[in-house]
């Protein structure tokens, strides 16, 4: 089955025809920035890039917030304006009423766990999702648990949560080396291992290019493993969360 996967973030979206049987895309994933995040904006935005594809399908949609039954609950990350729930019904004309959403960071674990890094029998795997925000997904034997956003709970040793200070917008805005970077990581990975006890640590987001720099400076008692699916997990986690 062929399903449109987007995965909309604090800085653009990005999107593909995703195979659900084999989890791979069927078209090149195209990104697209926006200076204006106003929902209004990107989502015609979206709306363009389907008649020009000539989209008419099922669409799944990964997003920065908590979604709850198909209601999008918060958008730190995005705004309020997103919270209305008429916001996606400029799409409904190229979708049919086939058309689903799933928090970002869940659609990649849900991504990596089918057929990426989160295969196999672990007890439980947290999938750490490092762009904009901090996403943080839980599988407890191979069920998801889903909307934790543990990247907004309070910072152990510093002001602010957790994703004030591990995102990847702050390594940017702070101009961080990836060192420097991976030192404020480590405080957050021993305080999320103390909180949940993984058996195995996924790792994705735009840093993890950096894998092999950084890795080797952190210290954990899960395996510690990079995401397979770089830069397309949460699109194709999208798509398959609407079969």
């Amino acid at each position: 089955m062929h399903v449109l996967g987007i995965d909309l973030g604090g800085s653009g979206y990005r999107y593909a025809v995703v195979d659900t049987q084999s989890g791979r895309c069927h078209s090149p994933v195209t990104q697209r920035y926006h200076a204006d995040i106003g929902p209004q904006s990107v989502v015609n935005r979206i709306a363009e890039d389907l008649r020009d594809i000539n989209w008419n399908g099922p669409i799944g949609i990964g997003f920065p917030g908590v979604v709850e039954s198909g209601r999008l609950l918060t958008a730190p990350n995005l705004g309020e304006a997103w919270l209305d729930p008429t916001v996606f019904d400029t799409l409904q004309p190229f979708h049919g009423g086939a058309m689903s959403l799933i928090n970002d960071a869940d659609a990649v674990a849900l991504a990596e766990q089918r057929f990426g890094a989160g295969q196999g029998n672990h007890a439980c795997v947290l999938t750490l999702t490092i762009g904009t925000g901090l996403g943080t997904t839980l599988h407890r034997n191979g069920v998801m648990v889903a909307n934790l956003e543990y990247g907004r709970l309070p910072h152990p040793h510093r002001d602010g949560c957790l994703e004030d200070h591990l995102s990847g917008r702050t390594r940017r805005e702070l101009d961080l080396s990836v060192e420097s970077w991976a030192e404020r990581f480590q405080e957050g990975l021993f305080h999320l291992e103390d909180l949940l006890e993984p058996d195995l640590i996924i790792l994705y987001g735009g840093i993890v290019e950096h894998f092999d720099t950084f890795a080797p400076l952190l210290q954990t008692r899960a395996e510690l493993v990079c995401a397979h699916m770089l830069g397309h997990a949460a699109v194709v986690g999208a798509a398959l969360h609407t079969v």
